[in-house]
């Protein structure tokens, strides 16, 4: 694995925020989340659901932020484990073993994540998941 960097450690301090706030459902536990992330954000997605490669799926950290707080993202349902943590200039790839418990069942999928750091924040996350019959959303 690369040598830890800034941004990588930056992302890495990200996600272990967002499973805390994803954990404990607190507001404050969700607003520390901005100290990560650019007021312009953008998240973009590719997945066999998406209509176009890398659809805009949100825009600015307060959409995130609410899109983190919906009940399929609450830690009991959902769970992440980084596999793989790596950095290519400005970008930081993160791939997760993402397991979401519905009331389908357990569904377990690759997700990448390609984070983009300018200036100690992140500006934008490009990710793929693998969805393997996982309902969008």
């Amino acid at each position: 694995m690369a040598e830890d960097t800034a941004s990588i450690d930056l992302v890495r301090r990200y996600i272990e925020a967002v499973q805390r706030a994803r954990a404990s459902g607190d507001v404050s536990d969700f607003e520390a989340l901005r100290e990560f992330l650019s007021a312009d954000l953008v998240i973009k997605v590719a997945s066999a659901w998406t209509d176009e490669p890398w659809q805009v799926m949100h825009r600015g950290a307060d959409a995130l932020i609410t899109r983190l707080q919906a009940p399929i993202n609450k830690s009991t349902s959902l769970t992440t484990e980084n596999i793989t943590v790596q950095q290519a200039g400005d970008d930081v790839y993160v791939e997760q073993l993402s397991t979401i418990v519905d009331s389908d069942g357990t569904h377990v999928s690759m997700v990448c994540h390609i984070f983009s750091v300018v200036d100690g924040l992140i500006t934008g996350v490009r990710g793929y998941r693998n969805e393997r019959g996982i309902p969008a959303g």
